[in-house]
């Protein structure tokens, strides 16, 4: 009866750990803007997020600084778009991005404004200063939008459901053999949901609700973090694949260093 409870109170904990886990980590790859501004150099190497970060700022500035200068004009098309595909003009973009990724999961609304202040370091230009500040459309995903919502209350609860039922899991005082073999098929299971969750699920999804080329900007971070992502889903599924193993050796000790009754052996030792 002991084990079973125990068994039961740890499997409810561990359900609410990887709730948690899974959660934290979805919100930490696709609802966190810090992030896209982090991972700017790879998002803007996504060529359609590219294209369309250099066409909205180009049409709103270039005509307008140099009217009736065809070379005036590409001049700074030019500018924009090398600051686009460099690493360092990645960091001018960084803020416009942030900003983007915060309207499309819905924690700010649109538009995404441009200050002329930035329009200097994005056209390379001090002409830009003079212009009026530049509004970006961008789509708001509202199904993003619920998801962090939620995500918002529902990984700090299961965090203290998780941590109170292994506290009870301990006072239950469970045998040590199925405790690590149910935390290492956990763990296990918890290295495939780091991949899902952190990886799978923003880099499929968003492309999916909206064709907006923004729209890809959460997918393009999902690929910033792929090493870190497998790295960790790798060492969960070592761990839980080392924890299987020794729960599975200690079973076998258990049944080893179990004394033999003789009862019988006497019993059968008197009839002959």
């Amino acid at each position: 009866m002991r084990r079973s409870l125990a068994g039961l109170l740890f499997g409810i904990a561990f359900a609410f750990a990887c709730l948690t886990v899974s959660g934290y980590l979805l919100q930490r790859s696709a609802f966190t803007p810090d992030r896209a501004a982090d991972a700017a150099a790879t998002v803007l190497q996504d060529e359609e997020v590219q294209r369309l970060a250099i066409s909205v700022v180009a049409d709103a500035t270039a005509d307008q600084m140099y009217p009736g200068d065809p070379t005036g004009s590409a001049i700074i098309r030019q500018n924009i778009t090398l600051v686009a595909s460099l690493p360092l003009g990645a960091e001018v973009y960084a803020p416009v991005l942030a900003d983007v990724h915060s309207v499309l999961i819905g924690e700010r609304d649109g538009p995404v404004v441009v200050e002329p202040e930035q329009l200097v370091l994005i056209t390379r230009d001090e002409r830009a200063a003079t212009l009026p500040p530049l509004s970006i459309e961008v789509p708001r995903l509202g199904v993003l939008a619920a998801v962090d919502g939620v995500l918002g209350w529902l990984v700090p609860i299961s965090a203290i459901v998780a941590l109170v039922f292994v506290v009870l899991t301990f006072l239950a005082r469970p045998e040590r053999a199925p405790l690590l073999r149910t935390l290492g098929i956990g763990l296990v299971a918890l290295a495939a949901l780091a991949i899902v969750f952190s990886y799978v699920i923003p880099k499929f999804l968003p492309p999916v609700l909206d064709e907006s080329p923004w729209a890809r900007v959460p997918a393009r971070m999902a690929d910033d973090s792929l090493g870190l992502t497998l790295f960790a889903s790798f060492v969960l599924a070592a761990a839980g694949l080392v924890l299987f193993l020794a729960s599975t050796r200690m079973g076998r000790t258990k049944r080893w260093s179990t004394p033999v009754s003789t009862y019988r052996y006497r019993e059968e030792r008197s009839w002959s």
